[in-house]
């Protein structure tokens, strides 16, 4: 019988205390949303069964989108890895979230790494138990099969990982061997941009930010093959997205069509400081950890409806303030822990050791000024205040500068024993508070699932309604079409209709052809909606001989006689 010495094992593993509970955190982490995802949280809709249908039509097609069908700058990143989880588990909502949950494990793993290297081990592990937790805002981000999202948070961490590593190593004394290992690490980091902008390019001010690093961090390397190891994974990694910008029509680039969508409100003519508002007071908090309880108020003006107005800003202003002077405060001391080092670096008297510094300050602001250009470019959008509690998806790159934003409250360079309890005592108390809210957040997640499960227990019932009258053939509105289609497994095709009729937001017009050569299409038009009074006020009243009328599952459906089978009016 052979015994094993764990603790050894361990060692030569180089795994100590910190690294094991990191693991154990992250295992936690993943359980958790394997757990959420497990009970349908949350629930679907037309845009992530786009991506299932995506990854569908890769797997059984053949297919090779670029670009979330409809939108010419979100990659298909999601649907690709979601095409080999279907062909291993099968397709459904589940499996394709399974993608996800393995994205955003990867991502509490560099994440852990990154705030290791540029702060310290305990900092790391706190950052892992705060991001493995998470409000509804939070959570829905990285569970939902949206596009770029999850994405950002892996490869912007990535990148910047990449950075700091390869700046604080970086010395004239590096032997040859090591330098190709390096040139491989360079390209590693262009393939992570890369595949991190053609995924989703809200992760340029990262990318930026992370590049500068390495500018002024390796400079003694760029006449060597560090370079052009750096730009082939650059291309390699954003190749899709290069074959496409090359190749497009005036006007539908990507960049062009990431600006038309960044002033879609444009003509609202809303006021500056109302996107200023909705960027700090309302997207911020939601994105980074307040519950979204409180009805907002958008447009002219910005601020809280409900029973509680005063509450709901005091608790979304006084987070998103915390959270700005936070940034503020560590922003600062890192200029200023850079600025001590100046006179030294200017006359190059500085030891290998004080350099490793003032990288190791530099990496920490080019961190925070990630965080920076992201809110910048989000705020002067007029999106952050027409919808700030819908957009605030867009500031996602914001959970990878917590360890910099937690950083003022670590730690105490005071020596009196009193004084550095005093101390530790006031810092940590906003970080209690702040693992507190995250907690409550997981907690009213929770507190969901039942309802969640009823609702898509309805949604399962409405296919399974549509099928037993021979409905497989639909109009719809959009929030209903592609979710149909992707949970009937395309038994059912749907196509978007607006409240006059009209096609509109169609992503995949293969359904349109398909609806359109079925004479006996039904019309399943929500019971609320504008379709559906639309309808009744026009078609079924001018011939109501030609249709059969259910009412069912919160829809109101129309299906042409001659295609329906003998049965009630309603079920």
């Amino acid at each position: 019988m052979i015994v094993l010495n764990h603790n050894k094992i361990l060692k030569q593993l180089n795994i100590g205390i910190y690294e094991g509970g990191a693991i154990a955190i992250i295992v936690v982490a993943t359980l958790l949303r394997l757990l959420i995802i497990g009970h349908n949280w949350p629930v679907t809709d037309s845009d992530e069964s786009t991506m299932g249908l995506m990854a569908l039509h890769i797997l059984h097609r053949g297919e090779h989108p670029t670009f979330f069908y409809g939108q010419n700058y979100m990659g298909s990143l999601e649907a690709f890895l979601g095409a080999g989880l279907f062909h291993l588990f099968g397709p459904s909502i589940f499996t394709l979230r399974l993608g996800l949950v393995i994205l955003f494990g990867l991502f509490l793993m560099c994440i852990y790494l990154l705030a290791s290297l540029l702060y310290s081990k305990k900092l790391a592990l706190a950052v892992l138990i705060l991001l493995s937790l998470g409000s509804e805002g939070m959570l829905k981000q990285e569970l939902l099969a949206i596009g770029g999202y999850p994405d950002t948070l892996l490869f912007g961490t990535l990148v910047l990982l990449i950075a700091s590593w390869l700046a604080l190593s970086s010395n004239r004394d590096i032997l040859q061997r090591d330098r190709r290992w390096r040139c491989v690490v360079f390209g590693c980091w262009g393939l992570a941009a890369g595949l991190g902008l053609w995924s989703d390019l809200l992760i340029a001010p990262i990318v930026l930010a992370a590049g500068l690093l390495l500018i002024l961090g390796c400079w003694r390397e760029w006449r060597t093959w560090a370079l052009p190891c750096l730009l082939l994974g650059l291309v390699v990694g954003a190749l899709p997205l290069i074959i496409y910008n090359v190749t497009a029509q005036p006007g539908q680039d990507s960049l062009s069509v990431l600006l038309r969508i960044h002033d879609v409100d444009k003509s609202m003519h809303l006021p500056v400081i109302n996107q200023a508002k909705g960027a700090f007071l309302i997207s911020l908090p939601i994105i980074t950890g307040v519950y979204p309880s409180c009805p907002v108020i958008t447009g002219q003006e910005i601020g809280f409806a409900g029973p509680y107005p005063f509450r709901c800003f005091v608790e979304y202003a006084g987070w998103g303030i915390g959270f700005t002077v936070l940034w503020m405060i560590a922003t600062i001391l890192a200029m200023a822990a850079l600025w001590k080092l100046r006179p030294r670096a200017a006359a190059r008297q500085g030891s290998y050791e004080k350099r490793q510094m003032a990288i190791l300050h530099f990496a920490r602001l080019m961190l925070l000024a990630s965080a920076g250009l992201t809110m910048f470019f989000y705020a002067v959008s007029p999106n952050a205040a027409s919808y700030p509690q819908k957009n605030d998806r867009y500031l996602i790159g914001l959970l990878i500068v917590i360890p910099a934003v937690i950083s003022p409250l670590w730690g105490s360079n005071l020596t009196t024993g009193i004084a550095t309890r005093v101390r530790a005592a006031a810092k940590g108390m906003p970080l209690i508070l702040i693992m507190l809210v995250l907690l409550a957040g997981t907690h009213h997640v929770f507190q969901e699932l039942p309802i969640t499960q009823a609702e898509v227990r309805q949604q399962e019932a409405l296919i399974h309604d549509l099928l037993h009258i021979g409905a497989t053939r639909i109009y719809s509105d959009y929030w209903t079409c592609n979710r149909i289609t992707f949970q009937s497994n395309e038994q059912i095709i749907c196509a978007v209709i607006d409240a006059q009729g009209q096609f509109v937001n169609n992503r995949y017009m293969s359904y349109v052809v398909a609806v359109q050569a079925d004479p006996h299409a039904a019309y399943v038009l929500p019971d609320d909606s504008l379709q559906a009074a639309d309808f009744a006020g026009k078609a079924a009243f001018k011939d109501r001989r030609r249709y059969q009328h259910f009412t069912f599952d919160g829809y109101e459906i129309y299906l042409p006689r001659a295609s329906s089978p003998a049965r009630n009016k309603s079920v």
